[in-house]
């Protein structure tokens, strides 16, 4: 797919339109000059010709009436013009008088302009019907009405309109160039955090997950929440890829152990004749061992759902129910391990949390104090619902948990004391287990223990909003 560049396309778009705000106001600046132009010429066409109706004066011959005297006159010489009485005969007219100039009265007193070619010449022309008065008494003189024709080449005209057409072109183009310049600049200059932003971004990959923005991209109120998003995003990334590559790492230490400890009962059965006793207890223990193989790959499993896969809204559980479900559930292990179960709680606030999970993390939890809780001890089971949050809590009187150790006992494939994995058939994904269920809905959990005395396990959840 064929790139483009967004600065280029913002000057572009930028230079495009002053160009054409350019082109329109000379465009109006030209039609209001040519407008203020032919009114001037309008005006001197009047002028001129109200100075020839002047110059109708009163004839000697009686039967003239009024003619033309040349001898007032002072025109220029591309100028024509006629000056005819109403019966249509010419009392004066310039040398040349071309066809187009004379033209039939439009029974109006007002001035009408027109235009007309001769010769190859364009003339503007003015129609004038006046009165000239003559003998001025008493009585108010002789009144002559007489029709002037006056007209002027055009030339000059458009010669001064294509001059000044010229002038304002190129001050367009001159100001279009210096504000082309100038706005290149200051796109580019505003552009710039953006641009380091994508040179930024363009450097993350797998392999490097560094993106620190700059100064100048936070200190952009449109860009600031775009690098935001993305360094959070980065950060999420890194910790899945992280998480995955750990998880990678330990359960192939996990499953080589497991398959090392398989592959070694099944030389030890093959190297010498067994009794049937003997291979019976052999295969029983290699059957063990796979059985805590697949507990092993099952959590893996359960971790990388609960941990990937997001929670589908509207899920709701009583977890006081699947406290109660998993105790009885347990009741006969702690039987066997002459461990009491005291289950207590109050109220039944219903939290954002599947039903499987919620016997999940009870199940798990549970589980290690039962494990961990000498013959004849307690593990005492409490939930409390109040102030829109529900806390469970799991106490054991085991051995309790080193504090070295505390910060540690969430961390995958985490055990305190490794020689007991074995026996315990644990492997060290049960609480990371609980830690991930708890997350997704939002809650935390938190463990407090004393060596020696015991250990307390403490979630709190907030509770569903959903009826």
């Amino acid at each position: 797919m064929k790139q483009s560049s967004l600065t280029r396309q913002l000057i572009g778009g930028v230079l495009l339109a002053e160009l054409i705000c350019a082109a329109l106001f000379s465009f109006v600046a030209v039609g209001h000059e040519m407008h203020g132009r032919r009114r001037a010429f309008d005006v001197m066409l009047r002028g001129r010709a109200d100075s020839l109706l002047g110059a109708v004066q009163d004839a000697e011959d009686p039967e003239d009436n009024v003619v033309v005297d040349p001898t007032e006159l002072v025109l220029p010489k591309p100028d024509v013009y006629a000056v005819l009485n109403p019966a249509g005969r010419v009392l004066g007219q310039s040398q040349v008088a071309p066809p187009g100039l004379i033209r039939g009265s439009g029974g109006s007193n007002k001035p009408t302009y027109y235009s007309f070619k001769a010769n190859g010449t364009w003339y503007g022309a003015i129609r004038l019907d006046g009165v000239r008065v003559i003998d001025r008494d008493d009585k108010g003189g002789l009144r002559r009405p007489v029709t002037v024709f006056y007209a002027s080449p055009t030339s000059d005209l458009w010669h001064e309109a294509v001059e000044a057409v010229r002038f304002y072109v190129a001050a367009g183009a001159l100001l279009l160039a210096i504000t082309g310049i100038a706005l290149v600049w200051f796109l580019r200059r505003r552009l710039s955090p953006l641009q380091e932003l994508a040179a930024i971004a363009g450097r993350v990959s797998v392999h490097s997950w560094e993106f620190v923005p700059p100064g100048s991209v936070l200190r952009t109120a449109e860009l600031a929440p775009i690098a935001l998003s993305i360094e959070e995003l980065l950060k999420g990334l890194r910790q899945s890829f992280e998480r995955q590559r750990q998880l990678t790492g330990d359960a192939a230490h996990e499953l080589k152990t497991s398959i090392a400890v398989l592959k070694s009962s099944l030389q030890l059965l093959a190297m010498n004749p067994r009794t049937t006793e003997q291979y019976a207890n052999g295969l029983e223990s290699l059957l063990m061992d796979t059985e805590r193989m697949e507990d092993l790959a099952n959590r893996m499993l359960t971790l990388a759902r609960l941990e990937e896969a997001p929670m589908e809204q509207g899920e709701t559980s009583e977890l006081q129910s699947a406290v109660r479900i998993v105790a009885e559930r347990l009741l006969p292990l702690a039987e066997l391990k002459q461990v009491r179960l005291d289950v207590s709680g109050e109220g039944s606030g219903k939290v954002a949390m599947q039903a499987d999970d919620a016997e999940v993390l009870c199940s798990n939890l549970i589980m290690n104090a039962l494990q961990h809780s000498p013959p004849q001890g307690c593990v005492t089971i409490t939930v409390d619902s109040r102030d829109a949050v529900t806390e469970l809590r799991i106490m054991d009187s085991g051995e309790g948990i080193p504090e070295a150790a505390l910060p540690h006992v969430f961390d995958r494939f985490y055990r305190v004391d490794r020689s007991r994995s074995r026996n315990s058939g644990g492997a060290g994904l049960g609480l990371s287990i609980c830690k991930a269920i708890v997350d997704r809905s939002n809650g935390t959990v938190r463990i407090q223990s004393t060596v020696g005395i015991g250990t307390q396990v403490i979630v709190t959840l907030p509770q569903s909003k959903t009826a």
